[in-house]
């Protein structure tokens, strides 16, 4: 068949007027494990230069700051609760509720009840854990007890409300509540729920008394509370360490003597998160991961970071940052910042956490104190930390402005009361 000029012309007009296809690059892929502050905040701002995927346990995130104002009845805990699914959809990333069963950093491959997800970088944001076992002498059946019946509500979930529960229906007796050794989740936490105690047993003219055991250093702040305001309600054991418990017969072992209790607060010793401890993200003999301290990133592997609460020393002159929500969230930025950086090759300026958080002194009338932990890098490389206190006698909703400007943080809206 002949070739016409016309047939060549049309054929060359329609070959350069068809599209060029030119396939989009792959988004780099980070897995996110736990949905607490750390591992929000940096899912929002990976969510749009990464493909990302948050994998939590829970259906639901509950924020623990200012949870003991709930327990105490002087909040709805509205704001406690968020739909994780419903923040992802809003945010741009994606959500599987889950159970991380392991980590293979070699073929940068997560598993969990849901399946395996592959990723270029992983950040575990995967929070705390207890040793039940380590009061009980391991015995396992008394662990599971001790959990239902006396539950420290340091972990989101059911327990808070279990908790609730406990503290309403408390009617008299002896009630212990213990603390364990530094460092742990939220410094004031325990301190503001002894408070809520011993003015429940006080407004209520309760035969009962608040005993408070404190393995480390006494909190002078509260120290003198206890004993100017709660002088009959609360029994104060600073540098007494609960040694072991008998659930069963209610018997706390204590340094110096044995207490027989009608109700409790159990808090055993805390620990990063199983799945650090599981997986070698832990160093030698150390409870906590080991990271680097400007990055976060795990210390075996550049592709790994970890963030929150499960974060071990970071510094020898003052040993771990606080393990607080806004410290996590903090965290979370920084280590986002990190990966953008690296993927782009810019280079990234260094920035440290920082944090406030804000603990009672009394609930009615509510006393407040501002916490707030500042960090600079000295000379020599090492880390220094300022923690200043400011008392509020007459509170203006100064902590409800810090929640809500975190949760629309956290969740792109606000959160109000």
């Amino acid at each position: 068949m002949l070739i016409t000029r016309r047939r060549l012309l049309l054929a060359a007009a329609c070959t350069l007027g068809a599209p060029t296809i030119v396939a989009k690059p792959a988004r780099p892929k980070v897995v996110i494990v736990g949905g607490g502050w750390g591992g929000l905040s940096a899912a929002r701002q990976l969510a749009n230069s990464c493909d990302v995927l948050l994998i939590e346990r829970n259906a639901e995130f509950i924020s623990l700051p200012l949870s003991n104002r709930w327990l105490a009845g002087l909040d709805d805990g509205r704001r406690m609760r968020q739909n994780y699914q419903t923040a992802a959809d809003r945010l741009g990333y994606r959500f599987r509720r889950a159970e991380v069963k392991g980590i293979d950093m070699a073929r940068r491959l997560v598993s969990s009840s849901a399946g395996d997800f592959t990723y270029d970088w992983l950040i575990v944001a995967a929070g705390i854990s207890e040793a039940d076992h380590e009061l009980v002498e391991g015995d396992r059946a008394a662990a599971a007890h001790m959990r239902q019946h006396f539950p420290s509500g340091f972990t989101a979930g059911q327990e808070l409300n279990a908790l609730k529960t406990k503290l309403a229906a408390f009617s008299g007796g002896e009630f212990l509540l213990n603390l364990p050794l530094a460092p742990y989740r939220c410094p004031p936490a325990p301190y503001e729920r002894a408070v809520f105690i011993a003015q429940t047993i006080k407004s209520r003219g309760l035969k009962a008394r608040l005993t408070v055991v404190e393995p480390n250093a006494p909190w002078a702040g509260y120290q003198r509370i206890f004993s100017e305001q709660f002088r009959d309600q609360v029994n104060y054991l600073p540098n007494t360490r609960l040694r072991k418990i008998d659930p069963y017969q209610r018997i706390a072992s204590l340094d110096i003597d044995d207490i027989h209790f009608d109700d409790a607060i159990l808090m055993p010793q805390q620990q990063a998160a199983d799945i650090c401890r599981n997986n070698g993200l832990n160093g030698s003999n150390s409870a906590w991961a080991t990271v680097n301290p400007k990055n976060f990133a795990f210390l075996g592997d550049e592709r790994v970071f970890v963030i929150g609460d499960s974060v071990g020393a970071v510094s020898p002159l003052f040993g771990h940052y606080p393990k607080t929500g806004e410290l996590a969230s903090r965290m979370g930025s920084i280590v986002a910042t990190e990966i953008i950086g690296r993927m782009t090759d810019k280079p990234i300026e260094p920035v440290l956490p920082e944090g406030t958080c804000f603990a009672y002194l009394s609930m009615v009338p509510p006393q407040v104190v501002r916490i707030e932990s500042r960090y600079r890098m000295r000379g020599d490389g090492n880390l220094l930390q300022n923690v200043s206190q400011r008392r509020e006698n007459n509170p203006q909703g100064e902590e409800d402005a810090w929640l809500n400007a975190w949760h629309e943080e956290l969740f792109g809206i606000a959160a109000k009361r």
